[in-house]
């Protein structure tokens, strides 16, 4: 099992651990290679667990399109994202299906405006 956090997740499983708006705050953890060894393994799968909200800002954490062009982590190597709010299996789904599992587990106040936009 491989399980890391992230900044953001997008509605189709894509995940930003290192830039907060325009500003590098990762370091070399190596999320996508931890992932991919995790799901090579019998048994194993690569999880991203992060809270639905950033904190006092309360801004969502899952986001319908990553900010930028920066993928820490591509959609193809996330089996499961979690919040605060539960579990979105993401694995064997179609675009469609990612983008709804993933917005049923956002912050409440923006899980319908996420719905929306798929």
């Amino acid at each position: 099992m491989a399980i890391n956090s992230a900044i953001e997740v997008d509605l189709c499983g894509q995940v930003n651990a290192e830039l907060l708006g325009q500003r590098y705050v990762g370091t070399v953890g190596g999320q996508p290679d931890y992932f991919r060894a995790a799901r090579r393994s019998p048994g194993g799968l690569a999880i991203v667990a992060l809270p639905a909200t950033s904190g006092r800002a309360a801004s969502s954490r899952i986001v319908s399109r990553l900010e930028g062009a920066y993928v820490t982590t591509a959609h193809s190597d996330v089996d499961f994202v979690v919040t605060e709010n539960g579990v979105a299996d993401i694995r064997a789904t179609d675009f469609q299906q990612r983008r709804r599992l993933i917005a049923g587990i956002a912050d409440a106040r923006v899980r319908e405006v996420l719905e929306r936009g798929v």
